[in-house]
Protein backbone atom coordinates (compact mmCIF):
# COMPACT_ATOMS: atom_id res chain seq x y z
CA UNK A 1 0.00 0.00 0.00
CA UNK A 2 1.29 3.84 -0.77
CA UNK A 3 1.79 5.86 1.75
CA UNK A 4 -1.32 8.19 2.82
CA UNK A 5 -1.30 11.33 2.46
CA UNK A 6 -4.00 13.67 3.93
CA UNK A 7 -4.09 16.22 1.16
CA UNK A 8 -6.12 14.01 -1.03
CA UNK A 9 -8.80 13.36 1.65
CA UNK A 10 -11.38 15.66 -0.42
CA UNK A 11 -10.23 13.87 -3.85
CA UNK A 12 -10.59 10.16 -2.19
CA UNK A 13 -14.00 11.15 -0.80
CA UNK A 14 -15.19 12.15 -4.26
CA UNK A 15 -13.16 9.66 -5.83
CA UNK A 16 -15.12 7.15 -3.66
CA UNK A 17 -18.64 8.24 -4.43
CA UNK A 18 -18.03 7.83 -7.87
CA UNK A 19 -16.55 4.78 -7.47
CA UNK A 20 -19.40 3.18 -5.89
CA UNK A 21 -21.49 4.61 -8.74
CA UNK A 22 -20.00 2.73 -11.04
CA UNK A 23 -22.24 0.12 -13.54
CA UNK A 24 -22.84 -2.90 -11.89
CA UNK A 25 -22.71 -6.32 -13.66
CA UNK A 26 -26.93 -6.05 -13.46
CA UNK A 27 -26.59 -2.99 -15.42
CA UNK A 28 -23.90 -3.76 -18.10
CA UNK A 29 -26.14 -7.22 -18.71
CA UNK A 30 -29.34 -4.30 -19.16
CA UNK A 31 -27.00 -2.51 -21.39
CA UNK A 32 -26.48 -5.60 -23.47
CA UNK A 33 -29.79 -6.98 -23.93
CA UNK A 34 -31.36 -3.57 -25.24
CA UNK A 35 -31.12 -3.28 -28.79
CA UNK A 36 -32.45 -0.19 -29.77
CA UNK A 37 -30.18 2.74 -30.02
CA UNK A 38 -33.38 4.74 -28.51
CA UNK A 39 -34.02 2.74 -26.07
CA UNK A 40 -30.42 2.33 -24.84
CA UNK A 41 -29.90 6.06 -24.19
CA UNK A 42 -32.68 6.06 -22.03
CA UNK A 43 -31.39 2.66 -20.32
CA UNK A 44 -28.10 4.76 -20.12
CA UNK A 45 -29.49 8.41 -19.22
CA UNK A 46 -30.89 6.80 -15.95
CA UNK A 47 -27.99 5.34 -14.76
CA UNK A 48 -24.90 6.64 -13.25
CA UNK A 49 -23.60 7.18 -16.50
CA UNK A 50 -26.44 9.34 -17.58
CA UNK A 51 -23.64 12.57 -18.03
CA UNK A 52 -21.89 10.48 -21.05
CA UNK A 53 -25.39 10.39 -23.03
CA UNK A 54 -26.95 13.59 -21.79
CA UNK A 55 -25.75 15.74 -24.95
CA UNK A 56 -26.40 13.45 -27.37
CA UNK A 57 -29.82 13.76 -29.36
CA UNK A 58 -32.23 10.46 -29.91
CA UNK A 59 -31.12 9.17 -32.70
CA UNK A 60 -27.29 10.05 -32.95
CA UNK A 61 -24.67 8.36 -35.69
CA UNK A 62 -21.66 7.35 -34.78
CA UNK A 63 -19.56 10.06 -35.53
CA UNK A 64 -21.59 12.49 -33.04
CA UNK A 65 -21.71 9.68 -30.16
CA UNK A 66 -17.74 9.43 -30.55
CA UNK A 67 -17.43 13.55 -30.51
CA UNK A 68 -19.94 13.75 -27.31
CA UNK A 69 -17.84 11.04 -25.73
CA UNK A 70 -14.69 12.62 -25.79
CA UNK A 71 -15.85 15.77 -24.73
CA UNK A 72 -17.30 14.42 -21.65
CA UNK A 73 -14.11 12.25 -20.98
CA UNK A 74 -12.20 15.53 -21.27
CA UNK A 75 -14.84 17.00 -18.97
CA UNK A 76 -14.56 14.22 -16.59
CA UNK A 77 -10.55 14.37 -16.39
CA UNK A 78 -10.53 17.79 -15.71
CA UNK A 79 -13.21 17.49 -12.66
CA UNK A 80 -10.94 14.70 -11.20
CA UNK A 81 -7.73 16.17 -11.47
CA UNK A 82 -9.05 19.48 -10.17
CA UNK A 83 -10.03 17.32 -6.68
CA UNK A 84 -6.49 16.78 -6.48
CA UNK A 85 -3.78 18.96 -4.34
CA UNK A 86 -3.07 21.96 -6.49
CA UNK A 87 0.73 19.89 -6.63
CA UNK A 88 -0.68 16.93 -8.49
CA UNK A 89 -3.26 18.62 -10.84
CA UNK A 90 -1.31 18.89 -13.76
CA UNK A 91 -0.02 15.80 -13.90
CA UNK A 92 -3.65 14.20 -13.72
CA UNK A 93 -5.22 16.45 -16.61
CA UNK A 94 -2.57 14.94 -18.51
CA UNK A 95 -4.25 11.95 -18.39
CA UNK A 96 -7.39 13.79 -20.88
CA UNK A 97 -4.88 13.55 -23.97
CA UNK A 98 -5.44 9.34 -23.94
CA UNK A 99 -8.31 9.49 -25.61
CA UNK A 100 -6.15 11.07 -28.66
CA UNK A 101 -3.18 8.57 -28.70
CA UNK A 102 -4.19 5.96 -31.01
CA UNK A 103 -5.34 8.47 -33.96
CA UNK A 104 -2.30 10.39 -33.08
CA UNK A 105 0.21 7.41 -33.26
CA UNK A 106 -1.64 6.61 -36.88
CA UNK A 107 -0.87 10.45 -37.85
CA UNK A 108 2.93 10.30 -36.46
CA UNK A 109 3.52 6.89 -38.98
CA UNK A 110 2.18 9.11 -41.83
CA UNK A 111 -1.99 7.39 -41.60
CA UNK A 112 -4.29 8.88 -43.45
CA UNK A 113 -6.15 10.91 -40.95
CA UNK A 114 -9.56 9.79 -39.90
CA UNK A 115 -12.74 12.17 -41.22
CA UNK A 116 -13.54 13.24 -37.92
CA UNK A 117 -10.32 14.19 -37.49
CA UNK A 118 -10.81 17.44 -39.65
CA UNK A 119 -13.79 18.96 -37.65
CA UNK A 120 -12.27 17.82 -33.58
CA UNK A 121 -11.29 21.02 -32.16
CA UNK A 122 -8.06 19.18 -30.67
CA UNK A 123 -6.57 17.61 -33.67
CA UNK A 124 -8.26 19.50 -36.77
CA UNK A 125 -5.57 22.15 -36.64
CA UNK A 126 -3.10 20.10 -36.79
CA UNK A 127 -4.68 18.37 -39.59
CA UNK A 128 -4.88 21.66 -41.71
CA UNK A 129 -0.76 21.27 -41.86
CA UNK A 130 1.11 19.86 -44.79
CA UNK A 131 1.63 16.07 -43.46
CA UNK A 132 5.29 16.37 -43.06
CA UNK A 133 4.56 19.32 -40.52
CA UNK A 134 2.18 17.89 -37.86
CA UNK A 135 4.65 17.08 -35.20
CA UNK A 136 6.14 20.83 -35.78
CA UNK A 137 2.30 21.97 -35.45
CA UNK A 138 1.61 20.19 -32.22
CA UNK A 139 4.26 22.71 -30.35
CA UNK A 140 1.55 25.09 -30.80
CA UNK A 141 -0.82 23.09 -28.84
CA UNK A 142 -1.55 21.61 -25.17
CA UNK A 143 -0.23 18.79 -27.00
CA UNK A 144 2.92 20.07 -27.72
CA UNK A 145 5.05 17.56 -25.27
CA UNK A 146 4.04 14.82 -27.75
CA UNK A 147 5.95 16.78 -30.78
CA UNK A 148 8.79 14.36 -29.80
CA UNK A 149 6.82 11.28 -30.81
CA UNK A 150 6.36 12.34 -34.41
CA UNK A 151 10.20 11.74 -34.84
CA UNK A 152 11.01 8.69 -36.57
CA UNK A 153 10.83 5.94 -34.86
CA UNK A 154 7.14 7.28 -34.18
CA UNK A 155 6.30 6.55 -30.87
CA UNK A 156 3.51 8.94 -29.61
CA UNK A 157 2.75 7.04 -26.75
CA UNK A 158 6.36 7.02 -24.83
CA UNK A 159 6.35 11.00 -25.62
CA UNK A 160 3.14 10.76 -23.87
CA UNK A 161 4.57 8.60 -21.19
CA UNK A 162 7.52 10.63 -20.13
CA UNK A 163 5.91 13.85 -20.13
CA UNK A 164 3.61 12.49 -17.42
CA UNK A 165 6.40 11.18 -15.28
CA UNK A 166 8.02 14.69 -15.63
CA UNK A 167 5.14 16.19 -14.15
CA UNK A 168 4.93 14.25 -11.23
CA UNK A 169 5.98 16.49 -8.96
CA UNK A 170 6.86 14.00 -5.74
CA UNK A 171 10.32 12.21 -6.00
CA UNK A 172 8.75 9.95 -2.90
CA UNK A 173 6.46 7.24 -2.28
CA UNK A 174 3.87 8.31 -4.62
CA UNK A 175 6.12 7.14 -7.43
CA UNK A 176 6.06 3.76 -6.72
CA UNK A 177 2.29 2.76 -7.33
CA UNK A 178 2.31 5.08 -10.55
CA UNK A 179 5.01 3.39 -12.23
CA UNK A 180 2.82 0.12 -11.16
CA UNK A 181 -0.08 1.17 -12.87
CA UNK A 182 2.16 2.25 -16.07
CA UNK A 183 3.55 -1.18 -16.38
CA UNK A 184 0.00 -2.97 -15.80
CA UNK A 185 -1.00 -0.68 -18.60
CA UNK A 186 2.27 -1.37 -21.09
CA UNK A 187 1.00 -5.11 -20.17
CA UNK A 188 -2.55 -4.85 -21.22
CA UNK A 189 -1.22 -3.28 -24.67
CA UNK A 190 1.05 -6.34 -25.43
CA UNK A 191 -1.74 -8.77 -24.58
CA UNK A 192 -4.69 -6.60 -27.03
CA UNK A 193 -1.42 -6.72 -29.88
CA UNK A 194 -1.09 -10.25 -29.30
CA UNK A 195 -4.50 -11.26 -30.16
CA UNK A 196 -5.31 -12.30 -33.68
CA UNK A 197 -7.61 -10.02 -35.33
CA UNK A 198 -11.02 -11.61 -34.50
CA UNK A 199 -10.23 -12.06 -31.40
CA UNK A 200 -12.46 -10.79 -28.07
CA UNK A 201 -10.41 -8.69 -25.63
CA UNK A 202 -12.96 -9.24 -22.58
CA UNK A 203 -10.69 -11.46 -20.75
CA UNK A 204 -7.71 -9.44 -20.93
CA UNK A 205 -9.64 -5.90 -20.57
CA UNK A 206 -11.66 -7.84 -17.58
CA UNK A 207 -8.03 -9.09 -15.57
CA UNK A 208 -6.45 -5.12 -16.22
CA UNK A 209 -10.38 -3.83 -14.33
CA UNK A 210 -10.12 -6.28 -11.78
CA UNK A 211 -5.98 -5.25 -11.13
CA UNK A 212 -7.14 -1.23 -11.18
CA UNK A 213 -9.71 -1.68 -8.86
CA UNK A 214 -7.18 -3.63 -6.75
CA UNK A 215 -4.78 -0.36 -7.21
CA UNK A 216 -7.56 1.98 -6.16
CA UNK A 217 -9.04 0.19 -3.32
CA UNK A 218 -4.76 -0.16 -1.99
CA UNK A 219 -3.70 3.29 -2.53
CA UNK A 220 -6.02 5.67 -1.39
CA UNK A 221 -5.10 8.86 -0.02
CA UNK A 222 -2.84 9.07 -2.82
CA UNK A 223 -2.13 10.16 -6.42
CA UNK A 224 -2.80 6.28 -7.84
CA UNK A 225 -6.09 6.18 -6.58
CA UNK A 226 -7.31 9.15 -8.99
CA UNK A 227 -5.34 7.35 -12.24
CA UNK A 228 -6.70 3.89 -11.25
CA UNK A 229 -10.19 5.55 -11.32
CA UNK A 230 -9.37 7.35 -14.61
CA UNK A 231 -8.73 3.56 -16.08
CA UNK A 232 -11.67 2.41 -14.98
CA UNK A 233 -13.86 5.46 -16.31
CA UNK A 234 -11.96 4.56 -19.43
CA UNK A 235 -12.96 1.07 -19.95
CA UNK A 236 -16.47 2.13 -18.89
CA UNK A 237 -16.51 4.59 -21.85
CA UNK A 238 -15.05 1.88 -24.60
CA UNK A 239 -18.17 0.04 -23.03
CA UNK A 240 -20.94 2.65 -23.62
CA UNK A 241 -19.16 3.47 -26.75
CA UNK A 242 -19.32 0.13 -28.18
CA UNK A 243 -22.68 -0.32 -27.57
CA UNK A 244 -23.95 2.81 -28.61
CA UNK A 245 -22.03 2.71 -32.08
CA UNK A 246 -22.89 -0.81 -32.50
CA UNK A 247 -26.52 0.35 -32.40
CA UNK A 248 -25.98 3.50 -34.96
CA UNK A 249 -24.46 1.65 -37.48
CA UNK A 250 -27.13 -1.11 -37.31
CA UNK A 251 -29.73 2.28 -37.72
CA UNK A 252 -27.74 3.16 -40.31
CA UNK A 253 -27.45 -0.19 -42.31
CA UNK A 254 -30.39 -0.06 -45.14
CA UNK A 255 -32.97 -2.60 -44.78
CA UNK A 256 -32.60 -5.68 -47.41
Amino acid sequence: MGRADTRFAYAQARLQARYGSRPSAADWSHVAATADLGALLQVLRGSAVGRWTGRLGNRPGVHEIERRLREQWLADVDEIAGWQPEAWRDSIRWLRWLVYLPALQKLARGGRPPAWTRDDPVLGPIMARDPRDRGASLRRTPLAPLAAGFAPPADTAGAWTRHWRQLWPSRGAARGPLDALLHEAARLQSQLAALPVTARADEALGAFERRLQLAFRRNPLSPAAAVAHIGLLALDLRRIRGALATRALRDDTPAP
